[in-house]
């Protein structure tokens, strides 16, 4: 479970965190995906890039459940 969240230690150690509390629920969702994608063996960048096609009407919001 820790090295889970390793990534999560160092990048909040390198940027020092946020300043908000809006910046701050950005972080634990995109770290969130990150993770699961991770997990999964899934490119986050295709699952960011189908969210934001979504999200502008173009597509279908992709499943962060494993596919297959």
């Amino acid at each position: 479970a820790e090295q889970a969240i390793r990534f999560v230690v160092i990048d909040r150690h390198i940027t020092k965190g946020t300043r908000s509390e809006a910046g701050q629920r950005w972080c634990e969702r995109i770290w969130t995906v990150i993770a699961t994608c991770s997990q999964q063996g899934r490119s986050v960048f295709d699952y960011l890039y189908g969210a934001v096609k979504a999200y502008f009407g173009d597509g279908l919001v992709p499943s962060r459940l494993r596919e297959g």
